[in-house]
């Protein structure tokens, strides 16, 4: 009996191997048609990998469309958490 591979969750993404990104990057654009990944001025591939490997560029990107994240994405939560307990 085949295995299904374990599903990656949003807080996990960074965790991707770098070449799973590219390859997965490249079927894109194959499969956009593009001529190329890469030209003056765009680079799917950079855009791609930096968004799903460092956290505070996903968050600028995420910032920029108005995408929201939950608060435990970034410790958030936990700061609140520990600024709340110095209050009390």
């Amino acid at each position: 009996m085949e295995q299904c591979p374990s599903l990656i969750h949003g807080n996990e993404i960074h965790l991707i191997d770098k070449r799973e990104i590219r390859r997965a990057t490249k079927k894109m654009v194959e499969a956009l048609g593009l001529a190329a990944g890469s030209t003056d001025g765009f680079d799917i591939y950079k855009v791609v990998e930096r968004y799903f490997t460092d956290l505070d560029c996903r968050h600028e990107i995420n910032t920029m469309l108005d995408i929201e994240e939950s608060p435990d994405y970034y410790g958030d939560l936990e700061q609140m958490r520990e600024d709340a307990l110095l209050v009390d």
